[in-house]
């Protein structure tokens, strides 16, 4: 994939106390990429006031800033923590975006310059606890995608290899992972590549790596020793599902190495989707993919919709079958 070069660069006054913060506007000042300070990230009045036809402009923004907020988020599922970490947003415009229920049109690329103060956070609770100690990075951001323009994902997998009783983890739909082949990680990252039917990631996962090149970087990985997962998801129910997601589980059954395929890992998470994706999807990608069935889909909480209880049961068991069939090693994480 090409390397995501903004068309304008949004930046805190505080990220020039930074070394990064300094040679990133650098870096695309040089370019003629003109750079605007603002006062703060979460804020950014121009960019706010954008009809929602503008996003896919938006996208193609970069904002530079410093993370305030500094905490570890326990959490049950993939990690025991989940640690806010160097960026946030994301370039891709996948038509279910989470982000877009929290930050509506601002799930544009945010990148936080003050890596050091989160290590230091994470190793400080490592050190307080007696077993090892799972922390997500990159919950709502592709730390893999990050790492193209900051490498902070080297960075962070060469701290944690020297962190005891920790371990990161964090979810991709790219397939950029070359740079980590050859980093002493120590066995202290794991690495989760989210897939799905080729057909979702052309028409709904818009901007990411094809399922081939997504299957090609978990064989890399796994082959560099990395403890690779998979993400199936999120899983959308549209005419056919059932056809495109045996067409995956083959393919997957085909394509990953042998020994990856034994040691595999595998979290299922079907789709949530919300009122601010309805909205911004119609005026800023008008004619894409319908993934929204209000037939089969409730309402979850504010302004969000997942599948019916009863339609999960049904899809969950199919699900299951399939990985028994094509994955019978694989263990299941979790499904959600």
């Amino acid at each position: 994939m090409k390397q995501f070069i903004p068309t304008k660069v949004f930046y805190e006054a505080e990220v020039l106390d930074y070394e990064m913060g300094i040679g990133l506007l650098d870096k695309y000042s040089a370019k003629g990429i003109q750079t605007i300070e603002i006062k703060n990230h979460n804020k950014i009045p121009i960019l706010r006031d954008l009809p929602d036809s503008e996003f896919l402009k938006m996208k193609r923004y970069l904002i530079l800033g410093v993370r305030k907020t500094l905490r570890l988020i326990p959490n049950n599922r993939s990690a025991d923590y989940i640690v806010p970490f160097t960026s946030s947003g994301c370039t891709a415009m996948c038509l279910y975006c989470y982000l877009l229920c929290t930050f509506f049109k601002g799930s544009y690329l945010r990148i936080f310059v003050n890596r050091e103060a989160m290590i230091n956070m994470i190793r400080k609770k490592a050190n307080q606890l007696n077993d090892n100690t799972i922390f997500e990075l990159g919950s709502n951001s592709d730390m893999v995608l990050e790492n193209t323009i900051t490498g902070n994902l080297n960075w962070a997998i060469e701290e944690f290899a020297g962190i005891k009783k920790a371990t990161a983890t964090l979810a991709t739909k790219f397939s950029m992972v070359d740079d980590l082949l050859n980093l002493d990680h120590n066995g202290h990252t794991q690495i989760r590549i989210s897939v799905n039917p080729n057909y979702l990631i052309k028409k709904v996962e818009i901007g990411t790596s094809s399922l081939m090149e997504r299957i090609e970087a978990a064989n890399k990985l796994f082959t560099a020793g990395y403890r690779v997962g998979l993400n199936i998801a999120p899983i959308i129910l549209i005419e056919e599902w059932q056809t495109m997601y045996t067409e995956l589980f083959k393919t997957l059954k085909q394509e990953l190495k042998s020994e990856l395929k034994k040691q595999l890992f595998l979290e299922i998470i079907f789709m949530t989707y919300g009122y601010a994706n309805q909205t911004i999807n119609s005026a800023a990608l008008p004619g894409t993919l319908e993934i929204f069935d209000r037939e089969l889909m409730k309402p979850k909480g504010r302004g969000k919709y997942c599948y019916k209880p009863d339609v999960i049961r049904e899809a969950k068991d199919f699900v299951i079958g399939l990985i028994n069939r094509y994955l019978p090693y694989a263990s299941i994480s979790y499904i959600v």
